[in-house]
């Protein structure tokens, strides 16, 4: 089953934001309620006298789901359109946050926490495919910058949700199913129509995902393997972050307040970096910036319990969390159009493959080593990154054609 009508790519700035407002203010809706939910359960765990590895392995849990959903959500887009994939997954989203509420158990919260990632993969698949569908290679960049801006937006603005004077402890998460719930009216009641979606390509759905990776393993390994990097950079952040900041003695409301400003300096370099990579190497722009952040973490790493702590924080988010809209730029250069929907699922599985590892890493180093432990994690990966990206830049395969 395919869309009705298809959007056009935009020719200016003008007619693409009428294309997509909707869809960016249903996404802003979900990534606040999606923040909320990820430090609530960090927090709610701890209060609980959960061990920081349960609480690494129950957060793990979700990118788990986030994994696995890709393999299937690209099958639900494609049977049944943008609109009311977005509306069924984010309705499932609501229904299990709300036993968040109900009953306070690690287990249950890991069903939870694996189902809201199969979910919302299915969601963030919709968004970039309908985004990068309304547009051509010379704006791709700039477009994706401003959604990874509302993405970070939305996420500060969940943390200043901790701050609500909410009476009972799982009330959060009835906040959240609002939010989610929310979100399912501006896609549902727009006019503007996404791409038009192809018929499904042949073969079972992990066949289709295996079959992608490979095609981006020919065509940019870089986008491959960074993109499991950026998800386990950004797990550890959503998930493992208010650990490390309660270990060094912050209370919630003071935890709430640090996560919504770094959260607040992660959208201040998407533009530029989004212009930046369109006009010029994507793979030599990610070298820079990742080097930025091994020298960053390597001072957090000596300087966590100083006045810099926070300060370096906010840079570091603001350099990192440009790592995903790079690579994704990447990757859709790399591909033909009609598989806009598969290059974004292989992408999120991938990154949510990192999501999984990353709690995990920080939460054994962290066992070991305290809260400095969260920034030698950081140091690996973007060192990591960095040489890959080095590697692509020095040593890339024969360039194969691009695509708009």
């Amino acid at each position: 089953m395919t869309e009705q009508t298809g959007a056009a790519e935009a020719d200016d700035w003008g007619s693409l934001l009428r294309v997509v407002a909707s869809l960016l203010l249903a996404y802003a809706l979900l990534m606040v309620g999606n923040a909320l939910s990820n430090t609530q359960t960090s927090l709610s765990l701890l209060a609980q006298g959960v061990p920081v590895a349960v609480a690494g392995l129950v957060q793990s849990a979700y990118y788990a789901g986030f994994f696995l959903g890709g393999f299937f959500c690209s099958a639900i887009v494609h049977r049944y359109g943008h609109h009311r994939a977005f509306a069924a997954l984010a309705a499932v989203i609501c229904i299990v946050v709300l036993g968040q509420a109900l009953v306070a158990s690690p287990l249950l919260w890991a069903l939870v926490r694996f189902v809201n990632g199969l979910a919302i993969v299915g969601i963030f698949m919709v968004v970039e495919s309908w985004l990068n569908g309304s547009v051509g290679n010379a704006r791709r960049g700039q477009l994706f910058s401003l959604y990874m801006i509302i993405s970070y937006i939305g996420a500060s603005m969940g943390q200043w949700l901790l701050k609500l004077p909410l009476s009972q402890p799982g009330w959060p998460f009835i906040v959240v199913a609002m939010l989610f719930a929310l979100s399912i009216i501006p896609v549902t009641l727009t006019s503007q129509r996404p791409m038009a979606l192809l018929a499904q390509p042949p073969g079972n759905v992990v066949g289709r995902a295996l079959r992608t990776m490979r095609q981006l393993q020919r065509r940019t390994p870089l986008a491959l393997y960074g993109a499991v990097l950026s998800g386990c950079f950004n797990s550890a952040f959503y998930s493992m972050m208010p650990v490390m900041l309660s270990e060094l003695n912050y209370i919630p409301h003071e935890i709430g307040d640090f996560m919504g400003m770094a959260l607040l300096a992660a959208p201040v370099l998407q533009w530029p970096m989004g212009k930046w990579a369109d006009r010029s190497d994507r793979a030599r722009l990610l070298a820079k910036t990742s080097l930025a952040v091994t020298v960053v973490s390597l001072l957090l790493t000596r300087l966590l319990d100083t006045a810099l702590l926070l300060p370096l924080v906010l840079l570091y988010v603001s350099i990192a969390f440009t790592f995903y809209g790079t690579l994704s730029g990447i990757a859709n250069d790399a591909m033909p159009p009609r598989r806009r929907v598969e290059v974004s699922a292989s992408m999120l599985m991938l990154y949510a493959l990192g999501g999984t590892l990353g709690p995990l890493l920080c939460s054994s180093l962290m066992g070991w080593l305290g809260a400095r432990g969260y920034f030698v994690v950081s140091v690996l990966l973007s060192g990591g990154l960095m040489g890959l990206a080095l590697w692509t830049s020095q040593f890339r395969l024969p360039r194969l054609p691009s695509f708009s």
